[in-house]
C-alpha cells in the first residue's frame, strides 16, 4: 500500500509539472506551429529539458521508464495546450518502445543515449499510398537484404516529423514478400540516409505541427544493425497496439481544453438585453453538464486501459486500446464540436482555440484503427472471438 502512494505521489508531481510546462511555454506556441505548418521544435526541446522525451526509455538506460498511466496522462496534459506536440511525442515514444521489446543490448545502448544525452526524435512511418493499415497489415515498401545491410524502396504517406526527426522506424516487408507475419520488418533509418527523399507537402485540415508529407525511398541503404528484432516479431510484442491508446489520451487533452475554454466563456459573456452571463442558462447549463460527463467516462475507460495494460498479452491490448480510442475520439469530436455552437460564431476565428481543437480531433477517426475496426474487435471480443488488432494475413473478417 505504502509503495503505491508514493508511486501516486511521484505521478501527481510529475503530472502538476507537465502542467506548467504546458501553459507556460507549449500551449502559447501552438497557434504558430498549425498557422505555419511547422515542426514544434522549441517544444520539443523543453519536453528534452524536463527528461520528457525519455519518458519510454527504460530506467536503467537513463530515462523515466513510465507505467502506462502516467505515460498516457503525460499525453493528455501536453495536449491541452498543443495537440500536435503530444502527438509527435507519442509517436516518438512508440518507437522506444518498440525497442525496448525487439532490440538487443547493443542496439539499446546505441540509440538509447541519442534520446536520453543528444534530445533527438524518432519517427514512425508506416502508412502507405496504396494499403490501408484500418483493414489490414500490409507493406508494399520492401527491405531487401544487401552486402551489410538493406537496400529499402517504396513510398511512405503520413511521415510524421520528416526533416526533423533524426531516425525514422520504417515498416517494411522483406523482399517484399506478402507475408507479413514472419516477413515484415523494423527497421531505423538515419534522416540523412541517400536515396530518403521527401516529396510531398504538409498542408492538412488538422495536426498540422506534426509535419508528415510523403517520402520516398529509393535504394536507401540501411545498416544490419539498424534492423530492430526478427522478422514479423515486432508483430507478437504487444507494442504496436500502444498507438491508439496514446491517440485517445491525445484526443482526450485536446477535447477537455476545448471544453474548459467553453466554459470560461460562459461565465463571462454577456449577451444584451441579458444583464448575466450565459452561463445562467439552463440549455449552456445542460450542454456542459453533458459534455463533462461524457469525457469523465472515455477518461475513466482510458485510464482503466492503461491501469490494465502491463498485465495484458498483446490480443488483449489491443481490446483495451479500441474500448479507450473509441470512447475518447467520439467524446472529442463531439465535445469539440458542440464547444463551437456553444460559443458561437466567434468560434470561428483564428485567435480562439476552439476552431484548432475541432480540426486536430476530426482527424481522430483517420488514425488506425478506424471506428468499424474498434467496434468489431470489441464485439469480436465479447463473442470470444478476439484476434490481433490487425489482420495481417489479408483475410476477411469474420
Amino acid at each position: 500500500m505504502a509503495r503505491d502512494d508514493k508511486r501516486s505521489q511521484l505521478r501527481d508531481q510529475l503530472i502538476k509539472s507537465v502542467r506548467d510546462l504546458t501553459v507556460e511555454k507549449l500551449g502559447p506556441r501552438s497557434a504558430l506551429y498549425d498557422q505555419e505548418a511547422t515542426h514544434p521544435k522549441e517544444n520539443w526541446q523543453d519536453l528534452f529539458g524536463q527528461g520528457l522525451l525519455a519518458m519510454s526509455v527504460p530506467e536503467e538506460y537513463g530515462g523515466m521508464g513510465l507505467d502506462p498511466l502516467s505515460y498516457v496522462m503525460v499525453l493528455e496534459e501536453i495536449a491541452k495546450g498543443c495537440s500536435s506536440t503530444s502527438m509527435t511525442l507519442h509517436m516518438h515514444s512508440t518507437v522506444l518502445r518498440f525497442i525496448a521489446a525487439t532490440a538487443t543490448a547493443q542496439q539499446k545502448a546505441r540509440f538509447y543515449p541519442e534520446v536520453v544525452d543528444g534530445g533527438k526524435m524518432f519517427g514512425s512511418w508506416g502508412s502507405e499510398p496504396n494499403t490501408s493499415l484500418g483493414r489490414n497489415f500490409f507493406m508494399e515498401t520492401s527491405a531487401e537484404q544487401a552486402h551489410g545491410g538493406y537496400l529499402i524502396n517504396g513510398v511512405k504517406h503520413f511521415c510524421t516529423m520528416a526533416g526533423a526527426a533524426s531516425f525514422m522506424q520504417v515498416f517494411c516487408s522483406l523482399g517484399g514478400s506478402d507475408d507479413m507475419a514472419s516477413n515484415s520488418m523494423l527497421i531505423l533509418v538515419p534522416a540523412d540516409s541517400p536515396g530518403l527523399n521527401v516529396t510531398g507537402e504538409w498542408n492538412t485540415l488538422g495536426m498540422r505541427g506534426t509535419v508528415s508529407p510523403s517520402v520516398e525511398f529509393k535504394d536507401c541503404f540501411v545498416e544490419e544493425s539498424h534492423a530492430l528484432g526478427k522478422p514479423g516479431e515486432f508483430l507478437k510484442v504487444g507494442v504496436v497496439e500502444s498507438f491508439p491508446l496514446g491517440y485517445a489520451a491525445v484526443y482526450l487533452g485536446t477535447a477537455a481544453a476545448a471544453l474548459d475554454f467553453a466554459t470560461e466563456f460562459c461565465k463571462t459573456r454577456i449577451f444584451k438585453p441579458d444583464t448575466v452571463p450565459i452561463s445562467n442558462d439552463p440549455i449552456i447549463q445542460r450542454h456542459l453538464g453533458d459534455l463533462s460527463i461524457h469525457l469523465d467516462a472515455a477518461r475513466a475507460v482510458l485510464y482503466q486501459s492503461a491501469s490494465q495494460w502491463d498485465q495484458a498479452d498483446a490480443t488483449n491490448r489491443g481490446l483495451l486500446a479500441a474500448k479507450a480510442k473509441y470512447l475518447c475520439s467520439e467524446a472529442a469530436l463531439e465535445t469539440t464540436s458542440r464547444a463551437i455552437q456553444i460559443v458561437g460564431g466567434r468560434s470561428a476565428h483564428k485567435n480562439m482555440p476552439l476552431e484548432r481543437a475541432f480540426r486536430d480531433v476530426r482527424t481522430s477517426t483517420l488514425m488506425p484503427p478506424n471506428p468499424d475496426v474498434m467496434l468489431a474487435n470489441i464485439g469480436k471480443g465479447n463473442l470470444g472471438l478476439l484476434g490481433a488488432m490487425f489482420r495481417v494475413d489479408g483475410s476477411p473478417e469474420l
